[in-house]
């Protein structure tokens, strides 16, 4: 290096005062501290804190790196870290899917599918409940319109009669149409069918055509204050709500079994 082409700068004057310039570069930097006195007076200052602080410590001065700050290594245990950190995601991220195919091809073993009639039953308690207390619009249509059984017949594909409850001091009121939940396992549309005594207690049935399985079944429940009594066969399902006493309650069913499951023979299904 020349001097025309050597420039001082601040990083020249350390290098200076750290005694690592060569010969060259150490005469053109006293030539330019001999103009500059306040350049030399804080390389002055830098060179007298060099050697305080090798008089303070001497032993470290003259040590080697040690190996754990070695650069390379270093940048080795980063890398280390690094796929240590990635190889940890891609398990996490495999026992989730692993976890969640468990959890859905096991749903039904972990939870219980919930039976058909049990849909029915709570459909048949939610009709009675949103109705029973209505005083002009109970029914959609009156007991009284000449149609009325043929239509709910019809719209639920299975051949029905109003039940006769007189004997039992029940009027029948009339009925209407529900709409049906495929995804619930109600079969088809529902008819709801009203009853009403003297004492102003009313008696609900709800009808469906036969569930997929055609089995026979019973089932008596309590549901949201009010009892239920569930039946199905191979032609209809039938589940008779109201606020009665079991027993009572187990009675009409089993009138009104008798009369929705009566054959042209004159016989009825099996109780």
């Amino acid at each position: 290096m020349t001097r025309e082409h050597f420039a001082i700068t601040a990083d020249v004057l350390h290098a200076y005062a750290d005694g690592q310039l060569g010969a060259t570069e150490r005469a053109a930097v006293e030539r330019y501290l001999a103009a500059h006195p306040d350049a030399a007076a804080d390389v002055a200052a830098w060179q007298r804190q060099n050697e305080a602080m090798h008089a303070l410590f001497p032993s470290a001065a003259n040590e080697a790196v040690p190996a754990r700050l070695s650069p390379h290594r270093i940048a080795r245990e980063i890398r280390s870290a690094r796929r240590q950190s990635i190889m940890n995601i891609a398990a996490a991220v495999a026992l989730v899917v692993i976890g969640s195919g468990i959890g859905w091809y096991g749903r039904d073993y972990l939870t219980p599918t919930k039976a058909a009639s049990d849909y029915l039953i709570e459909a048949a308690v939610t009709a009675h409940s949103l109705y029973v207390k209505e005083k002009t619009r109970a029914v959609e249509v009156g007991a009284d319109a000449p149609n009325l059984m043929t239509w709910l017949s019809n719209r639920i594909t299975t051949p029905i009669d109003a039940p006769n409850l007189t004997a039992e001091g029940y009027t029948f009121l009339g009925g209407r149409l529900l709409p049906s939940d495929p995804g619930k396992g109600i079969p088809g549309p529902a008819a709801q069918l009203m009853y009403e005594n003297g004492e102003a207690q009313r008696v609900t049935l709800y009808i469906t055509s036969a569930l997929p399985d055609k089995e026979e079944a019973w089932q008596f429940e309590t549901l949201s204050g009010v009892e239920a009594y569930y039946w199905a066969n191979d032609t209809i399902t039938c589940t008779v709500v109201a606020a009665l006493p079991e027993a009572e309650l187990r009675m009409l069913g089993r009138k009104i079994f008798e009369q929705l499951t009566w054959r042209p023979d004159g016989t009825s299904a099996q109780w």
